[in-house]
């Protein structure tokens, strides 16, 4: 008798890969700004000498274009790429906590408890706390498995909220929370062997 591979119904309609991409915000003002001062540069160089034109011999006028257009290429490239923060896949989750040019944590969905929307609080670049929506994973952790040490910018469910070990809101994470929350709690129960 042949033994026949079961998988749930729900897979078949799962990706194969859950890609999360990081906010573009930064790299969309970084490309403009970039561009813009391209462009200004550009034209003031290009300008007749006179009052307003800017010297295209001096030194300094070549080395702020070559950081503009680093700048612009640099931001480019990372909206073109869209290396994601969290990857799901059928062995779990990674995610990349100093951002996607390091090497991810990863965490198998045996050793994840729950997927939940939640409510977290960080500090922003001024020191201010704000409450938002973020997505979050609840682990399973012991001496075996941990979360490695926390960064300054990490961001916490605040009291009263869904525990989550790990969480993400939209200044960290792009695209829709609920959708995110959705299609990984999808992943999780399709994936995870139910424990009776």
């Amino acid at each position: 008798m042949m033994a026949q591979l079961q998988q749930p119904t729900a897979s078949s309609e799962l990706p194969l890969a859950v890609r999360i991409p990081p906010n573009g915000t930064a790299s969309w003002i970084g490309l403009g700004v970039g561009l813009i001062s391209l462009a200004i540069l550009a034209l003031l160089g290009s300008f007749a000498p006179g009052s307003y034109s800017i010297s295209m011999s001096r030194p300094w006028y070549w080395s702020v274009l070559a950081v503009c257009a680093l700048t612009a290429i640099g931001c480019g490239l990372r909206l073109l790429t869209r290396l994601p923060i969290i990857e799901a896949t059928e062995l779990g989750i990674a995610t990349w906590f100093q951002g996607p040019y390091r090497s991810p944590f990863f965490v198998p969905w045996s050793r994840v408890r729950a997927v939940v929307l939640t409510r977290v609080s960080g500090a922003d670049s001024r020191g201010l706390a704000g409450v938002r929506d973020a997505v979050g994973i609840e682990l399973i952790q012991d001496e075996q498995f941990h979360l490695p040490e926390r960064t300054a910018k990490a961001e916490v469910p605040v009291d009263g909220a869904a525990r989550a070990d790990l969480a993400w809101s939209n200044r960290s994470i792009g695209g829709d929370l609920r959708r995110w929350a959705d299609l990984l709690r999808q992943m999780r129960s399709a994936y995870t062997e139910p424990t009776e």
